[in-house]
């Protein structure tokens, strides 16, 4: 009931699968935070899944198929300890696609005490995905909330302009059979030509990404897999901070 929902979620420890939280006006999501007194405040990484974890069972983002990313990870263990250690990790599910908006929309529910999630720094709020979610998190990196975004074999793009200056790093496979890296390409690209310095558009292209586990028709789109294990990444986010 409606008491249950604003309670904290005090049960969740570092290592316990995550935990669900539910905004009725825009998504359930699936959460993870650092064990007490880890982060105070702690940066958010809000991370959106593919159309393969499209739905409305929000536990179908723990999947095969999304092995490597974010919650899968933290839900088995296997997460980088920089990740387990200074985020709280929130992985929303859509059955409707990405939308700016609404991401923004369950952003203020997510730094709302109504989430029941630790504090939260507003100035360290990232978001990242993968393919359909790699584009929902540049789309959403429009709204200027957000302190860098991380997209992985994003499946569409923005202009450099409409990132306002966001730092970007993009991940993705030369290989890709289903997104092809020239989205990624052109978009650090374009950032570069548009004056973002190197820290702040920067590009990881594998010449031999693998194919999500189960998906082998998929090859090369499986570049969550590295880029989701690369510590430098978390080090990479955490340096950057809105200035307002």
């Amino acid at each position: 009931g409606m008491l249950g929902a604003s309670l904290p979620l005090v049960a969740a420890a570092a290592g316990k699968p995550m935990q669900e939280i539910s905004d009725p006006k825009t998504f359930t999501a699936l959460t993870y935070f650092p064990p007490a007194g880890a982060c105070s405040p702690c940066a958010l990484l809000l991370y959106l899944h593919g159309a393969g974890e499209s739905g409305r069972n929000v536990r179908d983002l723990i999947s095969e198929g999304a092995t490597g990313t974010p919650p899968v990870e933290l839900e088995n263990g296997r997460a980088l300890p920089i990740l387990t250690k200074h985020f709280i990790v929130v992985a929303p599910q859509t059955d409707h696609g990405w939308d700016a908006s609404e991401v923004s929309q369950f952003l203020d529910y997510v730094l709302s005490s109504k989430s029941g999630l630790p504090a939260i720094d507003p100035k360290r709020c990232y978001i990242t995905g993968h393919s359909m979610g790699g584009a929902g998190a540049l789309y959403a990196a429009t709204t200027g909330r957000f302190a860098a975004v991380a997209p992985v074999a994003p499946a569409g793009s923005v202009k450099p302009s409409e990132l306002h200056g966001t730092p970007v790093w993009a991940f993705h496979g030369k290989n890709d059979v289903v997104v092809p890296s020239t989205y990624s390409e052109r978009l650090i690209r374009g950032l570069q030509r548009a004056g973002a310095n190197d820290s702040n558009a920067k590009l990881t292209l594998y010449e031999r990404a693998p194919a999500p586990v189960g998906w082998p028709d998929y090859d090369g789109h499986g570049s969550i897999i590295p880029a989701y294990a690369t510590h430098e990444l978390y080090a990479w986010l955490l340096d950057k901070s809105l200035s307002v």
